[in-house]
């Protein structure tokens, strides 16, 4: 064969193959940005893709992380629209024009405030008669993924940077007030103030986060607060990043809160992500990890394998070591409980609660966790676990009918875990730590 003939092949199926390569789906230009006008007042709505990220305090948010804001978790959401901007006074006096704004001075392009919950779903109503769309409130795992610049993020603390004032209107540059929209730095998918100017509403009811995957969550279906994300013109650097979560009551309406549409097509394709949860979780205190396994309940949660230990105890509440590191910690106060588990908070970075007598039970019952190791004086051999004392019950059992003969009843010993879990004073009994 001519040394060019194969060169000359190669070229040949180079130039034709992409005429039989599967084409990928894309998405038009007339897609990327929707355009709407509301009796002479426009405004835009951008695409986000559909992804996969993790929600909550990541580790590029913020040093001091909260509870309120962990454990972080996986989020799988479709594709949405959202605004480009917050609602700007002049759009909610287009779709509102009974509204009786509290500003003497009307300010068409800076955001609305003084809203509530409430309010914002009476807009969203009148909006949906005026255009005909489902205009909606953004959900909080929404709101957070858009913030982040979606499926283009490049892993800012703020939208759009790591320099709050770039990006923000906040307590450092604004003047204490609200500014025009639109006038700082858009983060990665063209989006304007998710951090600064105004807080945002958003239509879930506040819940702690769980572990696991979850596929485009709502949030609980009742509750007291509703979520509002974003920081606004009022607040300093170190509240302003991108995974701090607020709440307020449905009917409460502030100077620092306004809104921001959000919207899904009909026949949107779906990400086929199935919801899953994280089997073991490990949390670190000082240099003592603690091993927590996950327990599908009707409320699932995770619970340690062993009952709190003086090693950890130690630790956590900065104590020398104890050569009984292995022996469950009992005959503590309330108060001193409460100090160490916001010790454990602040070291694992973890809202951390103590385990329900219900949840303890079920995780036993369900082979998660082990006995508890408590060294007591003058205890027999045959006193130290529930096999023993089964082993020992099943001997006497057999004596008994013997006993019955000359009038003697021949005592048992209670299984040491049931004795140890009905006592009144629950100040002796060991505890468990649990993520909800």
């Amino acid at each position: 064969m001519h040394k060019y003939t194969l060169l000359y092949i190669v070229l040949w199926l180079g130039s034709i193959a992409p005429l039989y390569a599967k084409p990928k789906p894309t998405i038009p230009d007339s897609l990327q940005l929707l355009h709407f006008d509301v009796n002479g007042v426009p405004f835009d709505m951008q695409r986000v893709e559909g992804g996969v990220f993790v929600m909550g305090g990541t580790r590029e948010q913020h040093r001091e992380r909260i509870s309120t804001d962990l454990p972080t978790h996986t989020v799988a959401l479709d594709a949405y629209y959202i605004a480009s901007t917050e609602v700007t006074q002049a759009l909610w006096k287009a779709v509102m024009p009974e509204w009786e704004f509290f500003e003497e001075l009307y300010l068409p392009h800076f955001p609305i405030s003084y809203i509530s919950w409430n309010d914002c779903q009476a807009f969203v109503r009148r909006l949906d008669s005026i255009t005909g769309m489902p205009f909606r409130l953004p959900t909080e795992a929404e709101w957070e993924y858009a913030a982040r610049g979606g499926n283009r993020s490049k892993g800012f603390r703020f939208a759009g940077g790591n320099i709050v004032e770039n990006v923000s209107w906040g307590l450092s540059n604004a003047g204490f007030r609200t500014h025009e929209v639109g006038k700082k730095q858009p983060n990665e998918v063209g989006l304007y103030d998710m951090t600064g100017n105004v807080s945002e509403w958003c239509s879930d009811w506040y819940a702690p986060y769980h572990f696991g995957t979850v596929p485009n969550p709502q949030g609980p279906t009742t509750g007291k607060e509703k979520i509002i994300r974003g920081s606004s013109y009022s607040n300093c650097q170190d509240n302003s990043y991108l995974s701090h979560r607020y709440m307020a009551v449905p009917t409460e309406a502030t100077s620092y809160c306004g809104m921001r549409l959000a919207l899904t097509l009909p026949n949107e394709p779906t990400l086929q992500v199935k919801e899953e949860h994280e089997l073991v979780k490990k949390i670190k205190i000082k240099n003592v990890r603690i091993k927590l396994v996950y327990v599908n309940a009707q409320e699932p949660y995770y619970i340690s394998e062993e009952p709190i230990n003086k090693r950890v105890w130690n630790k956590a509440m900065n104590l020398p070591n104890d050569v009984q590191w292995s022996q469950a910690v009992v005959d503590k106060t309330d108060s001193e409980w409460d100090q160490f588990l916001e010790a454990c908070r602040r070291q694992s970075h973890e809202a951390l609660e103590f385990a329900s007598k219900e949840e303890l039970q079920l995780a036993m019952e369900l082979g998660f966790t082990q006995e508890p190791k408590i060294k007591k004086a003058k205890q027999r051999r045959w006193e130290k676990d529930t096999h023993s004392i089964q082993r020992h019950r099943r001997t006497a059992k057999k004596a008994q009918k013997w006993a019955d003969l000359i009038g003697v009843q021949i005592k048992t010993t209670e299984d040491p875990t049931l004795l140890l879990y009905t006592k009144e004073d629950k100040n002796n009994q060991p505890r468990w730590i649990v993520i909800r």
